[in-house]
């Protein structure tokens, strides 16, 4: 399989789930956009293995650690920024500390997700790609 059509491949297929997706949300059937997340998933895995042409080197790697690093700061960043102004607007409204709290603790996870993967891949010294 060449890069071209592995490409045709992965845009069609995203045009499908997205498609599917958006049906399933609509009908309030929440399980099976799981499941089609997932074959989907696996058919690009599987068909990416079988593509002859180089799809990307460690230059492409390191910049998508930097760019996942910047990424994570300044999500953390404007989170935490939004977070205190929901919290100082939710003494007026309850909903907005409860918006404050899920940012607080999704900035939590990001960052735990974060230093926990960076361990690993450090302990186990698992190569970029």
């Amino acid at each position: 399989m060449t890069l071209k059509q592995f490409a045709a491949v992965r845009l069609i297929t995203v045009m499908l789930l997205s498609a599917f997706i958006a049906f399933s949300v609509a009908s309030h059937e929440y399980f099976w956009p799981i499941i089609a997340m997932v074959l989907a998933i696996l058919l690009l895995l599987g068909l990416r293995s079988r593509v002859k042409e180089i799809l990307a080197d460690e230059r492409d790697y390191t910049l998508g650690g930097k760019a996942a690093r910047w990424a994570m700061q300044i999500f953390s960043l404007v989170a935490v920024i939004v977070m205190f102004i929901f919290l100082n607007l939710g003494e007026n409204n309850p909903q907005m500390t409860v918006v404050a709290h899920v940012l607080a603790y999704s900035v939590c996870a990001l960052m735990l997700l974060y230093s926990a993967l960076f361990g690993i891949f450090r302990r186990f010294n698992i190569p970029v790609r």
